[in-house]
């Protein structure tokens, strides 16, 4: 009887495999709706973008723009209601797309009140919304102002807690420029949260966002930064630092959601059978959110920059006893 069955089932096994297989299902349309407020600017984007087919397997082969034109998209701010023009944008040189970028955009943006709600009607009817909190602003309770500290080896900077689901972003950045530009145009070096030696290189270990309301790097970080700043040239006085800016982004309920099921979904003990599909758009799928940015001025002492053979740009500071 098993020698029947097992027949029966390679015979079966052979049968199904002449069929045609076909990965893909019907096509729905389906639309999403991404806008990231930037609550320290009048001027906002809204994307909107559709499902599309391809007749091959690789969906990055697309090279018809699948962004959506003709929709009305209205932001209501407080007691203001803000409506995005319908525009085109020229494409980037090395586009993919054949056709030009249709996207909204609105210059007229001035924050107000505690939440935010974002509509869109497509020219089929479709009707996205969706709703936004404004996060906690950044206020420093504690701060290092000036590198290299006194007695210690890292800089602090603690600002208040936000609600438990605000996520933070947060950028040291060195600016400088050489002395041998007549235009003296200031360029930036980003510092990373740290460096990871692998076969005689340095990687760095780029910020990500989290949920901590405070932030912590290492002096040797940025000692690091500095020396790549001038890497191959030898004429390290033709640089002239003009100091450390710490940059914190503060984000609302939605983003930091979105943050946090990345954070989650990539760890190191994680293994993704999927990806993750985070939305907060109804009738669609995209991200509404809003973050609010803060800038905190940091002085590098002359002796400091020196020791790397560069020129200080501004005057000279000493540490905090």
């Amino acid at each position: 009887m098993k020698k029947y069955f097992v027949i029966a089932f390679i015979f079966l096994t052979a049968a199904s495999c002449k069929e045609s297989f076909e990965p893909f299902g019907e096509l729905k349309n389906r639309y999403t709706l991404n806008c990231v407020i930037k609550a320290d600017t009048s001027f906002q984007i809204a994307s909107l973008t559709r499902t599309y087919y391809n007749d091959n397997y690789n969906p990055y082969s697309n090279t018809s723009d699948v962004n959506v034109s003709g929709a009305l998209i209205r932001l209501w701010n407080g007691d203001s209601l803000v409506v995005f023009r319908d525009s085109i944008f020229n494409k980037p040189p090395n586009s993919k797309y054949n056709n030009p970028y249709h996207l909204y955009y609105t210059n007229k943006f001035k924050l107000a009140g505690s939440a935010l709600n974002l509509e869109a009607i497509l020219p089929d009817g479709t009707r996205l919304t969706g709703s936004a909190t404004i996060p906690n602003d950044i206020k420093f309770v504690f701060t290092d102002d000036v590198v290299p500290p006194r007695n210690k080896t890292n800089l602090e900077f603690i600002w208040e807690r936000g609600s438990a689901d605000n996520a933070y972003l947060t950028q040291l950045s060195i600016y400088y420029y050489k002395a041998d530009d007549p235009l003296k145009t200031v360029k930036v070096a980003y510092v990373p949260a740290n460096y990871v030696f692998q076969n005689g290189t340095y990687f760095p270990i780029q910020p990500k966002p989290n949920n901590a309301n405070k932030l912590v790097v290492d002096v040797e970080t940025i000692s690091r930064t500095m020396e790549f700043i001038s890497a191959g040239d030898p004429n390290k006085a033709n640089y002239v630092i003009l100091g450390p800016f710490l940059e914190v982004l503060s984000f609302g309920k939605s983003l930091s959601t979105y943050f946090n099921s990345i954070a989650r979904a990539n760890d190191a003990y994680t293994v993704n059978l999927n990806e993750v599909d985070y939305s907060n758009i109804n009738n669609g799928l995209g991200v509404f959110g809003v973050y609010l940015k803060k800038y905190w001025s940091i002085d590098f002492t002359h002796a400091y920059i020196r020791s790397f053979g560069y020129t200080p740009g501004l005057a000279d500071v000493e540490p905090p006893l």
